[in-house]
């Protein structure tokens, strides 16, 4: 928006360094000054020119970045090919289709291996791309960000639509029952002149009125409520931040509560018949019976609710069970009074490994001499939700069948000594780190590892070796423990290959690996907030300019991972529990009607003897036979989305009986108070005051 990109230069080893800032942190940081351009800020302890402001909002791959820098690569190091850590976008020629490009693309892999010089040591192997085992692809980009949420949006999306066809469903029933209430009226309006037009504008304002008043009533209660979703989940959804309601929303909302109004002010229609006219001019009294017509379609209309509703609840019952496993799931560690939070040492001032070791050891010192902190521990990699490393690692005597698994480890996990004692890690075989490894080469790997590389084998006393340019001089590690499995990738996925280096072994021996971001973790009886003051004081003590990122509890961290399932729940339920409402007052309102429109039939039945409780079955045999039906339509639509359905459920099946049977359970007891009501004021008929109005 402001200043410039970055050049070419400033991309190149003794470049300029610059850097260019969101229009967030711009207005944050600058109140939105034109002088930020060419001021310097200090980006990881780095002093930096500001060039360029992005516009408002921008951002690439949802990754709510604030602050960009030149990525500097040097053209005449092509050695180190083993560092994954580039995310690459590009944009496809003019005429190219990801298709093509692909196929170009696995041209490209076929030739890429013999083009490289053979290692002089064969043991470490050549580390390319190729088209079997370690390929390269290209991804539409808006697949990349929004392709995970696509179904569980498509799911959102029908319940909106299934809660949309209710409440049409029982508008139509209202303006149904209206007009049957009006057919007199209607009937003495044409006999007075008054001309099918001028009759069918009347109910077309009357049903757009009454359905643009509520469309304008829920597009408030869209507004709130979508501020207050942003505001719960901001990362729950992709792109949640620009969720607005656009014009395209507004439109959409106008066109269906027109459309609906006048599709369903046509009801009236029916009573302008000429034969409908004369039976109600020559009718005595203020109300006629419906045709079985009418009466039908009001049946059907409540079965329809019903049926939507089943199918609502069951989807809503099956996300709610998936909310309860994931919460539930093993993690592999006992989570309970942990607290948590990550500091970051700028490289430029923490050069040197010792300059690392000394922060952390003097920072974890302090935090266990405060009140109520049981043990305290650090580490890179915070489970359960965390980026995949797959790091290519030497593992002595394994030798890789064709078909894999190769020797990639997913995850490394660099950790300070007292790690699985806080962590609450249980240990399979061997032991955890000691003290006394602190100047040793030993890891520990996790159950995962050891059955994927040793088989029946103990691992114990096996070594490995993080794959690393010779130069560098890599030792082998020992392995001295079996840790049980970590969720690491996701609560809801298989538990990777995890190895687990010594905090205080890597920055003494070197692996080619730097520490950058360290979790702090502390089992303690203190909530986050109550050591908030304590935290910060022991890390301003050691480095002023270091922020606190992230201060919260572990099961917070649990949530956090869980939110899209747990956001997915709670709005489908809540759609649920709108359209089980609508579906029993639809239900309440077709039967309260049904029965003022017999009431002279069920005065002449207890006035020829008829007592209150076959009234009461008679009734309540109706309406739930109606519900009956819509059960079995429901159950039926439900079975129909359990393919999609299958994709978000964890732990459960689309098909799963208890929650069928409680949700069928629940619909028949609404229906069953729903119809009770109108069916109990069908038992207070007075047959003398019924047979007198008659």
């Amino acid at each position: 928006m402001y200043g410039r990109t970055f050049e070419a230069a400033e991309t190149r080893p003794n470049g300029a360094l610059v850097t260019i800032l969101s229009y967030e942190l711009w207005t944050s940081a600058f109140g939105g000054s034109p002088s930020a351009i060419g001021s310097q800020v200090e980006v990881n302890g780095v002093r930096r020119t500001v060039v360029g402001i992005m516009p408002p909002q921008f951002d690439v791959a949802d990754q709510h970045v604030e602050v960009w820098n030149p990525l500097v690569i040097n053209p005449a190091n092509r050695q180190n090919r083993g560092s994954h850590f580039l995310y690459l976008i590009g944009r496809l020629a003019d005429g190219a289709t990801l298709q093509t490009a692909n196929a170009e693309l696995d041209t490209l892999l076929a030739g890429w291996p013999g083009s490289i010089a053979r290692p002089a040591d064969p043991a470490r192997g050549v580390h390319t791309p190729d088209t079997k085992n370690h390929r390269l692809r290209f991804d539409a980009l808006q697949m990349q960000i929004v392709g995970g949420a696509r179904t569980a949006v498509f799911v959102l999306q029908g319940a909106v639509v299934f809660v949309l066809l209710i409440a049409c469903s029982n508008l139509a029933n209202l303006l149904l029952a209206r007009a049957e209430s009006r057919h007199k009226e209607f009937a003495v309006r044409t006999a007075l002149g008054a001309g099918r037009l001028r009759l069918l504008r009347q109910f077309m304002v009357e049903g757009c009125v009454l359905s643009f008043a509520g469309a304008a009533l829920g597009l408030g209660v869209a507004v709130a409520g979508m501020r207050a979703l942003i505001a719960a989940y901001p990362d729950s959804l992709p792109r949640s931040a620009d969720v607005t309601l656009d014009l395209g929303v507004l439109v959409f909302t106008l066109i269906i509560g027109l459309a609906t109004g006048a599709a369903f002010g046509l009801a009236p229609l029916l009573h302008l018949a000429p034969d409908a006219r004369s039976v109600a001019l020559k009718d005595g009294g203020t109300r006629s019976t419906a045709g079985a017509g009418r009466n039908r379609i009001r049946r059907a209309l409540v079965a329809a609710e019903v049926a939507l509703a089943v199918a609502l609840v069951i989807g809503a019952g099956l996300l709610l069970r998936t909310v309860m496993n994931l919460s539930n799931v093993d993690s592999g560690f006992n989570r309970g009074q942990l607290v948590t939070f990550a500091v970051t040492l700028p490289n430029a001032r923490y050069a040197k490994p010792e300059q690392v070791r000394a922060f952390y050891t003097r920072l974890l010192e302090q935090l266990r001499a405060t009140a109520g902190v049981q043990s305290v521990a650090a580490m890179t990699g915070l489970p359960p939700l965390r980026r995949v490393d797959a790091n290519d690692t030497n593992i002595e005597g394994y030798i890789p069948p064709p078909e894999g698994p190769f020797a990639n480890v997913d995850y490394y996990n660099t950790v300070t000594t007292g790690y699985v004692e806080t962590m609450g890690i249980p240990v399979v075989e061997g032991r955890a780190f000691q003290p006394t490894d602190a100047l040793g080469t030993t890891v520990m790997i996790n159950q995962t590892l050891a059955r994927t590389f040793y088989k029946d084998k103990s691992p114990i006393g096996r070594r490995v070796r993080p794959s690393a340019p010779a130069s560098l001089n890599v030792p082998w590690f020992t392995i001295v423990g079996v840790l049980k499995d970590v969720k690491q990738g996701g609560v809801d996925k298989k538990t990777g290959t995890e190895l687990y280096f010594n905090f205080e072994q890597v920055t003494a021996v070197g692996t080619g690996y730097g520490i950058g971001t360290m979790n702090i973790i502390m089992r303690t009886t203190q909530p986050a907030d109550a050591l908030s003051g304590t935290i910060r004081a022991a890390v301003a003590g050691l480095d002023s300019s270091l922020p606190i990122v992230k201060l919260r509890s572990v099961e917070d961290v649990f949530g956090e991972a869980i939110g899209r399932p747990r956001l997915l729940a709670q709005l489908l339920g809540i759609f649920a529990g709108l359209a089980l409402l609508l579906a029993a007052i639809g239900s309440y309102g077709v039967l309260s009607y049904m029965v003022i429109e017999r009431r002279r039939e069920i005065g002449i039945r207890m006035a020829l003897g008829a007592d209150r409780g076959s009234v009461l079955r008679m009734v309540l045999s109706q309406g739930l036979r109606l519900t009956l039906v819509g059960v079995v339509a429901g159950l039926a639509a439900a079975f129909a989305m359990n393919r999609l359905l299958a994709s978000l459920l964890f732990g459960v099946r689309p098909s799963d009986p208890v929650t069928i049977a409680t949700v069928v359970a629940l619909i028949s007891g609404v229906a069953l108070v729903a119809c009770y009501l109108p069916a109990r004021g069908a038992t207070r008929v007075d047959p003398m005051i019924v047979l007198r109005d008659e």
